[in-house]
């Protein structure tokens, strides 16, 4: 009997689970946003920027477990953003270094574990690539986190650093009003 209740424990994890994605490669794409792929926790791939969905795009990129505090800043705005503006999408892009399968997997359902909302998991989006390479293509660093607006082609059409301070938002909202 309780070989039968391990069994169907096990199943229950294992349906609840994500793969692993994939390692992504890096293209250099013109005042853009770069050519990637990714894996949502609801384990979609998703290539990058074709699939960001909105008419412009608000993509927080984190580089450490320790940037989703600085990331959790932009949640709020970016909700209320979208609120008065449904053309625009908010997603999250940690960007992990290249791993194995076993580790993409673990890290990716140790997000999803973390995670219990069903948008947040369908907004966040892991890419494995090589980060140096994105850091030069992006003149980005990985101490800190990264906002860019883009638009439905993945043009950057702002970008800033770090949390959602008044500077940062004031930024952020005056581009907004001389898009629309």
């Amino acid at each position: 009997m309780k070989k039968i209740y391990l069994i169907l424990a096990i199943m229950s994890l294992t349906s609840c689970m994500i793969g692993s994605g994939e390692n992504s490669s890096i293209e250099a794409n013109k005042d853009k946003f770069p050519l990637l792929s990714g894996i949502n926790l609801d384990g979609l791939k998703h290539d990058l920027p074709k699939d960001f969905a909105g008419e412009l795009n608000l993509v927080a990129i984190g580089f450490e477990r320790e940037h989703q505090e600085a990331i959790n800043t932009w949640i709020k705005v970016a909700d209320e953003i979208i609120q008065n503006n449904p053309k625009i999408k908010f997603y999250e892009v940690p960007l992990i270094y290249e791993l194995g399968g076993f580790s993409r997997a673990w890290v990716n359902n140790g997000m999803r574990l973390g995670i219990q909302d069903k948008i947040a998991r369908k907004r966040t989006i892991t890419v494995y690539t090589n980060r140096d390479k994105f850091f030069e293509i992006m003149d980005m660093k990985g101490n800190k986190i990264y906002v860019l607006l883009l638009d439905k082609d993945g043009k950057i059409l702002w970008r800033c650093e770090g949390l959602a301070n008044q500077k940062n938002i004031e930024s952020l909202q005056k581009i907004l009003k001389k898009i629309k």
